[in-house]
């Protein structure tokens, strides 16, 4: 089996990025099952960081652009690696493989862990984005909310100390509120791979949302299913052309 995480930022521009998109992908693949091997691509033009509906969007073209050379190359399954999961819904459209987004599973997966689950996340600007891809995916019933932890993405590696406190604290505000299930709403807090620390501190399930794409990504595969074409149809102009 083979999967592609896609970033849909211009991570490769500098040669920090790259080592992280190194770092990132023995990660991916130290998660990944037995026979599954994970590759990593991130896209042309774009954000250097995703903290906006704005931003979001910036990145959608290149990340579906992306999965969709994925499936001419053979691979199995996609993954668009953002938490607010930007132009996933579109990639579908474009592709028959399974094209998974870490929101939707991990959303999907705290629903399964628990009653009520909340989301810890970058800045408060993501909030609004993370709100309504709950309402979007259908997962907005056991929903109580998002809270920031007021730090950048593109500094929550800087200071790991300062980092894993900050959501900590965010985690404990959402069980005060009722939260019995955490998600890391950030694809870098992910891949600091400290969802087992947090969930020592606060004695609830912390979801890590780049394990539960790839866990869904594999699971799909393994199924033998995929997207419905009858909810995300090829576009009728593309249709058009290939007639």
């Amino acid at each position: 089996m083979r999967i592609q995480y896609v970033l849909p930022g211009v991570m490769s521009k500098t040669d920090a990025g790259k080592k992280e998109m190194q770092r990132r992908l023995g990660l991916l693949q130290k998660w990944a099952s037995d026979g599954t091997t994970v590759g990593i691509v991130d896209i042309e033009n774009g954000p250097m960081s995703i903290e906006s509906h704005y931003e979001e969007y910036l990145s959608a073209p290149g990340a579906m652009e992306r999965v969709r050379e994925a499936e001419q190359a053979g691979f199995d399954a996609a993954i668009v690696g953002c938490y607010g999961d930007p132009g996933v819904d579109g990639a579908r459209e474009l592709v028959r493989i399974p094209v998974v987004g870490p929101g939707e599973a991990s959303m999907f997966m705290a629903c399964m862990l628990g009653h009520k689950y909340g989301i810890v996340s970058v800045m408060e600007s993501t909030v609004p984005t993370l709100d309504k891809l709950a309402r979007l995916v259908g997962a907005d019933a056991k929903y109580i909310g998002a809270v920031s932890v007021g730090i950048p993405v593109l500094e929550l590696a800087s200071d790991r100390e300062r980092t894993f406190a900050a959501i900590v604290e965010a985690g404990r505000n959402l069980a005060g509120r009722g939260a019995d299930t955490l998600v890391l709403g950030c694809m870098s807090m992910a891949f600091m791979d400290i969802s087992g620390e947090v969930e020592k501190a606060l004695s609830i399930p912390v979801i890590n949302p780049a394990r539960a794409a790839l866990a869904m990504a594999e699971t799909l595969v393994r199924c033998g299913l995929s997207h419905s074409k009858k909810a995300y149809p090829l576009p009728p102009k593309l249709a058009a052309a290939r007639r």
